[in-house]
């Protein structure tokens, strides 16, 4: 089984409002990632929410929320938290919350690269790493905890410490369904500013 996992615990400085609650359509950012992952994936949906801000989910009986044990420690605290709420599956599919066009098609076109000896199967589009689209082997969360305790904050440092499959667009592509539903990966572009939110709301589904 594959669980889900969205990181909901950032500040959203830059969009100025907590992302997750953004709505279009009559539904949340968060209320949508979750309704992707529940419809690509099998296994348990975990939201991971910051040490010191209460979250709730959309619908508690479709995922629980879990909280970092401490607060602003970045990315790396939250995937570790979701990896290790979810460690009885081998494999979690990680997502921020800020993917408003995110789909099932992508979600299952990366998690078929997550077969071992591969530990991540990483999104590597216009030469930027997506570690927030990414599905990873929940035993990395013990890694993961040794690099923050060594003072790590970043995503890239676990990756960097992982078998990892880079999966550039052609490689995405190759998947008949997402090709013929997402040829230009719109499902991969998050939203970090209110011009990228209003922009992202009048793009075609």
């Amino acid at each position: 089984m594959t669980a889900g996992v969205v990181l909901a615990g950032g500040r959203s400085r830059r969009m100025g409002t907590d992302k997750a609650s953004l709505t279009s359509g009559g539904t949340t950012l968060l209320a949508h990632v979750l309704a992707v992952l529940a419809d690509a994936l099998d296994g348990p949906l975990v939201v991971v929410g910051a040490a010191d801000t209460p979250r709730t989910a959309p619908d508690p009986t479709r995922a629980t929320v879990v909280y970092d044990p401490v607060p602003d420690r970045g990315p790396l605290q939250g995937l570790a938290t979701g990896l290790r709420a979810v460690r009885d599956d081998p494999t979690a599919f990680v997502a921020a919350v800020d993917l408003p066009h995110l789909h099932a098609d992508l979600v299952r076109a990366v998690v078929t690269h997550r077969v071992p000896p591969v530990e991540v199967a990483l999104p590597v589009l216009d030469g930027r790493p997506q570690h927030l689209l990414a599905a990873y082997a929940t035993d990395l969360a013990d890694r993961a905890d040794d690099l923050l305790a060594r003072g790590e904050r970043s995503v890239r440092a676990l990756v960097a410490a992982s078998r990892v499959r880079e999966l550039d667009a052609a490689t995405l592509l190759a998947d008949p369904r997402l090709a013929a539903r997402d040829p230009e990966l719109r499902g991969a572009r998050g939203v970090n500013t209110p011009e990228e939110w209003a922009r992202s709301r009048h793009d075609p589904p």
